[in-house]
């Protein structure tokens, strides 16, 4: 099973275009998973991996994703991106972790074994042109795994 790390921010076009470059990969369904994951400030009071321990229930699993997207601190990006995985096979799960977000998705990508990041990158000034991004910047720096940026056109 190939596992992606899909870290959803704010943005609904960033989102759809990360699960949708997930979705071109050519890998058979049922080889991939994708774990998407929305990192706040807010200290998390509830978090399904945790909560459920290392061996649950699928359909607790599914009941815990529902209840993560609704609630109210998951911005409507993460739903956007589950739409996308939702349209086809792929199996996938969504989290949210707080804290600094570099930082937590390199430690998700540790916890879940993931084989890759994907990550959207925007549209930047001449000068921002030269960085990603503080977050993107870290995670590839710092990953031990590929990490796959997906140019954004916000436009």
């Amino acid at each position: 099973m190939y596992r992606i790390l899909l870290p959803v921010d704010r943005s609904e076009s960033r989102a759809r275009t990360q699960a949708d470059a997930v979705l071109e990969m050519p890998a058979a369904s049922d080889d991939l998973a994708v774990d998407v994951v929305h990192v706040h400030d807010e200290v998390s009071t509830s978090n399904a991996e945790w909560a459920a321990g290392g061996s649950f229930a699928e359909t607790y699993a599914e009941e815990m994703a529902e209840h993560v997207r609704n609630a109210d601190r998951i911005p409507s990006s993460v739903e956007v991106a589950v739409e996308r995985l939702e349209s086809s096979d792929l199996e996938y799960a969504v989290h949210e972790r707080s804290g600094g977000p570099a930082e937590a998705i390199l430690e998700l990508a540790d916890e879940l074994d993931a084989n890759a990041i994907v990550l959207g990158v925007g549209s930047r000034s001449p000068v921002g042109k030269v960085l990603f991004g503080s977050v993107v910047q870290a995670v590839i720096l710092d990953s031990d795994r590929p990490v796959m940026t997906v140019p954004v056109d916000v436009n």
